[in-house]
């Protein structure tokens, strides 16, 4: 079943509304731009307490195809652009895009103002989950730092987010590292590795 036909139960009047709040569920589950629980959380804030009141659960909803239609038309996008440079002999993908089909760790929507949000919303989650040991100094600095100021980072701070950016080789240092690039109203690209 996919995400249509699950939003089209979310919708239901006639389902209990456990049923309904599991749909939405399984539409995070197929799509969840900033991570399956942190998106369920983020919709809590953005829409109310779903869980609890329909009016809540089809806002959530609606927040939700929103960001997802706007992931769907960046996504074609890029398959056109890449479908270009292969006319014109460009066997590599452009750097700096995640690959067609990623979501990226950034909630896409309309206004830049949800995106940062959402991102500041994700890294609250990752930082109180955390486990003292497991990310470098710098990095949970850095997404204090974030948090604290809401996205906006020095010039210095910049210059480690870059560092951090050049030579992040697991998903665990990458995760935060795009929140904090989404959080600061930047779309988060990645520099072309080598594998």
């Amino acid at each position: 079943m996919g995400f249509t036909e699950r939003a089209r139960r979310v919708r239901d009047g006639r389902l209990a509304h456990g049923r309904r709040v599991a749909a939405l569920c399984s539409c995070v589950g197929l799509y969840h731009p900033i991570g399956h629980r942190a998106t369920l959380s983020f919709l809590g804030e953005l829409a109310g307490p779903y869980q609890h009141h329909e009016s809540a659960l089809l806002r959530a909803l609606e927040a939700l195809e929103a960001s997802r239609a706007v992931w769907r038309e960046e996504v074609a996008s890029s398959i056109d652009a890449r479908v270009a440079r292969k006319r014109l002999g460009r066997r590599m993908p452009a750097p700096g895009g995640p690959p067609p089909g990623s979501m990226g760790g950034h909630w896409y929507a309309s206004t830049p103002d949800v995106s940062r949000r959402a991102a500041l919303h994700a890294l609250k989650l990752w930082e109180r989950d955390l486990r003292p040991d497991a990310a470098n100094p710098e990095l949970r600095s850095l997404v204090r730092s974030c948090i604290a100021t809401g996205g906006r980072l020095t010039a210095e701070q910049l210059d480690v987010l870059s560092h951090q950016r050049t030579s992040a080789e697991t998903e665990d240092v990458r995760w935060p590292i795009t929140l904090v690039v989404s959080a600061g109203g930047r779309r988060p690209t990645w520099p072309t590795m080598s594998r």
